[in-house]
């Protein structure tokens, strides 16, 4: 599991709580710390008791918290799953060794309303009763988190954390932690990861900004066509061109027959020189016989 691992203010402020908490009649916790704050001695957890003739340990049960990094969303629902290893190296086994999940978010997200934590084992699940903490926390308070942990032992504790997905998308960041008790020994406390919410739906912004680009792309292509229609009309204005150039047999034939007309002129006036000079010729020879 991917974890995300971080102390918080929120952490800080939940170590305060227990330790300046001591409910009457309560278990006390190191002293005077219950295992569940606020609980005014109504949960009993058996590794809270201590057990007579126990051998000698040495240091305490290590309690490390993951998760995965983020919920996954089933509809209306959203779950967390998180995992609670339990490891003994004290050079001695314990008959209890009794954990207590935390769960911390901001104030008024998360109750014991609108949240479960259910233990995972087995091929079965088990919900887990809780109470609020002192602070805007919930603790799984059970006695089910319990079991024997010989030397040397590492035991996991499966658990899902369900809410609406609503609520979940409230949650700025879930931070989560366990605290524990082993025959007697109230001091064992876990690291703490911070789990982010549900993020709001995109879907549903990011469609709309594909439907509008689709006709806007559309009317482009469609003016290019209608322009190009007039240019095949002007090329057919083009031929009645030679039909201005038929007149042109007609001048043709008209300078043909004022030619011709011209030519037959000029050989009547030669002919006419010609009678004339002949004349004048017998003219001429008709004086000399005369003298």
């Amino acid at each position: 599991m991917n974890t995300r691992r971080s102390v918080s203010s929120a952490a800080a402020t939940a170590v305060l709580v227990l330790a300046s908490t001591a409910v009457a009649g309560g278990t006390a916790w190191a002293a005077d710390r219950p295992v569940v704050p606020c609980a005014d001695g109504a949960v009993k957890l058996p590794g809270e008791n201590a057990v007579e003739g126990a051998p000698a340990h040495t240091g305490t049960v290590s309690l490390q918290v993951g998760g995965d990094a983020a919920p996954t969303v089933a509809g209306d629902v959203a779950t967390y799953r998180l995992r609670i290893t339990e490891s003994n190296r004290t050079g001695a086994g314990y008959r209890h060794v009794t954990v207590v999940p935390v769960l911390f978010t901001q104030l008024g997200v998360m109750n014991t309303g609108n949240t479960k934590v259910t233990w995972v084992h087995g091929g079965t699940e088990t919900e887990l009763p809780t109470r609020m903490g002192c602070d805007p926390s919930i603790w799984g308070a059970s006695g089910a988190l319990d079991l024997a942990l010989a030397d040397g032992q590492t035991a996991t504790v499966d658990l899902k954390v369900t809410t609406s997905t609503e609520v979940a998308r409230k949650v700025k960041e879930l931070s989560v932690s366990a605290f524990g008790a082993a025959d007697g020994d109230r001091s064992l406390q876990s690291n703490q990861i911070t789990l982010p919410g549900v993020a709001p739906a995109a879907e549903p912004t990011a469609m709309p900004t594909k439907k509008p680009t689709e006709p806007t792309a559309m009317p482009t292509k469609k003016p290019t066509e209608p322009t190009a229609t007039p240019t095949k009309a002007a090329t057919a204005s083009a031929t009645p061109t030679p039909a201005a150039a038929t007149p042109a047999p007609v001048a043709a034939s008209a300078e043909l027959a004022s030619t011709g007309g011209g030519s037959s002129t000029g050989l009547l006036a030669a002919a006419a020189a010609l009678l004339i000079a002949a004349g004048g010729a017998v003219l001429h020879t008709l004086r000399r016989r005369a003298r």
